[in-house]
């Protein structure tokens, strides 16, 4: 299996026909607001019969209604949820909890997801933009392999298959590029988790 996570960022029938068919190609898949308007969030119990689903809702609120949202959508049968790390120090914790440390674009994290990560323990691990490699290899030498790291921005954004893998995430996110010819996951063939095999 590919160290790869589908980001389903389709409407509902096209997903199901994907995870279908990739379902033992990769890790797992992503989904997020968009997939959740249009199926309900009865599509996360949908998409998990075929594999891990990871709910990109970038949650970001009081601990309280956190909490709350994110017990709902791993009730449904998530296995993670991100949130935002700007959240600390009121961030929910636990190992259901990727935090959104740097995105793939130019935002304030650019100035503070280090001090994040030197910060943020006792989640499940962080977000960090695969098409800034880089900052991947920095990230994994600041938390070994305490924590996983999964890496958005392949293909469409500019990051290359594989790239963040070398440089130490253990799980590439990747949409349109592998949407578009499902054949591509191919070019994850022989490319390993760096520390952890589930996302």
């Amino acid at each position: 299996m590919n160290p790869l996570i589908v980001a389903l960022d389709v409407d509902v029938l096209r997903a199901l026909d994907l995870v279908k068919t990739l379902r033992d190609k990769v890790a797992g898949f992503k989904i997020g607001w968009d997939l959740v308007f249009e199926g309900g969030v009865s599509i996360i119990g949908e998409i998990s019969r075929y594999g891990n689903v990871i709910v990109d809702l970038k949650i970001a609120d009081v601990p309280h209604i956190a909490e709350k949202v994110i017990n709902k959508v791993i009730e449904r049968g998530a296995c993670c949820v991100i949130v935002h790390g700007f959240l600390h120090p009121s961030l929910p914790r636990g190992d259901n909890i990727y935090v959104l440390v740097k995105m793939t674009v130019p935002t304030l994290y650019d100035e503070i997801w280090e001090k994040l990560i030197e910060k943020v323990s006792n989640v499940r691990g962080f977000v960090l933009p695969g098409n800034q490699p880089e900052l991947v290899a920095r990230a994994r030498k600041m938390v070994g392999c305490s924590y996983r790291i999964i890496s958005p921005g392949i293909g469409a954004q500019g990051g290359r298959p594989g790239e963040a893998l070398r440089a130490g995430a253990d799980f590439e996110i990747v949409g349109r590029y592998v949407i578009e010819d499902q054949e591509r996951v191919r070019e994850w063939i022989g490319f390993k988790p760096r520390c952890f095999e589930t996302p």
